[in-house]
């Protein structure tokens, strides 16, 4: 049951690379819901907050036309469920003489677009809290879960375009690959992927320092856990499958969060996600589970963040910009 009434607390957009995520916060709590959301959602929603004049209706205002032509109104929006990293929303309508209630299942960013248009309340379940609720505060420990609206994550790798690799991640490939041959391997695993990785300073090395790893000595405690166990990856010749596994892990991120290129901070996520990977194990043992990248995430943006109330009668109405914490 979508019990916990929840406010927008504001809209975080990436200057790097376009990324938006909506962060709704618990009306009476501290709990944080991050929802990763396209460029287009994240307009839709922001222009009715800022009550921007439009020539014409965007798709949620006709749909909200729509609703009331039929008589019908819209009572609550909810993000009702979390399952294998897909966020899902309700619109809750009464309609008809009868107040009949009707659930429309949709995305949570449709869902927040009609609530900001329709000023109604808006509730996220215990059980999604639970699972990807995060608290700000630092020193909380409090994590949220890797999830967007609706692109599932542990993809395989698969034929993909190499330009969406961005200069730097091509970088550290060709790094791997020079480790790789240092070690005289004739493969090229997660491992070496790593190594390649914590040479460079980026926002992924930066999380993970931030989390008390020593990146500095990421590449001696690997290469010593790659000479006890080489069969975890090891045999063949090129790319092994935990590292076609992380690339296209990395690619779907890129694609859900609406960024033209994998960065070094989405590589880290793939090799976090990449299954018996040595990275994998290596970053686990170090306490970098992929929450805790999303959370870092989160801090390094550098947003513009607007603030501003859905209900009218809890505040002004005014819009501020400011930097998120």
């Amino acid at each position: 049951m979508a019990n916990i009434e929840m406010i927008i607390d504001d809209i975080r957009v990436s200057l790097m690379n376009d990324q938006r995520v909506v962060m709704l916060k618990q009306k009476e709590g501290a709990r944080y819901l991050p929802i990763w959301i396209s460029p287009a959602e994240a307009d839709a929603i922001a222009v009715k907050m800022h009550n921007i004049p439009l020539s014409r209706p965007l798709t949620h205002d006709f749909t909200c036309a729509a609703i009331n032509a039929l008589s019908a109104s819209v009572q609550s929006v909810s993000i009702s469920g979390l399952k294998r990293d897909t966020f899902y929303a309700l619109v809750v309508l009464r309609a008809g003489r009868e107040e009949k209630q009707i659930y429309l299942d949709c995305r949570p960013s449709d869902a927040l677009a009609i609530a900001v248009r329709e000023n109604v309340p808006i509730y996220a379940d215990e059980e999604v809290l639970k699972k990807a609720g995060i608290l700000l505060d630092k020193e909380a420990g409090k994590s949220f879960g890797p999830s967007s609206e609706g692109v599932q994550m542990g993809q395989r790798a698969g034929k993909e375009h190499i330009d969406i690799l961005s200069e730097s991640v091509e970088d550290i490939l060709t790094e791997s690959e020079a480790e790789a041959k240092r070690l005289n391997c004739s493969y090229v695993c997660t491992g070496h992927v790593l190594m390649a990785l914590s040479k460079r300073m980026s926002t992924a090395t930066k999380i993970m320092e931030d989390a008390g790893v020593r990146v500095g000595r990421i590449q001696v405690d690997v290469q010593a856990l790659m000479k006890e166990k080489q069969a975890i990856e090891g045999g063949g010749i090129g790319l092994t499958p935990p590292v076609k596994e992380a690339i296209g892990v990395s690619i779907a991120e890129a694609k859900r969060l609406g960024s033209g290129k994998v960065f070094p901070e989405q590589l880290l996520l793939g090799l976090v996600r990449a299954s018996d990977g040595i990275a994998a194990n290596q970053l686990k043992n170090l306490g970098i589970a992929p929450e805790t990248v999303y959370l870092g995430l989160i801090r390094y943006f550098h947003p513009y963040t607007l603030r501003v109330p859905i209900l009218p009668a809890e505040g002004t109405g005014t819009v501020s910009y400011g930097k998120g914490p």
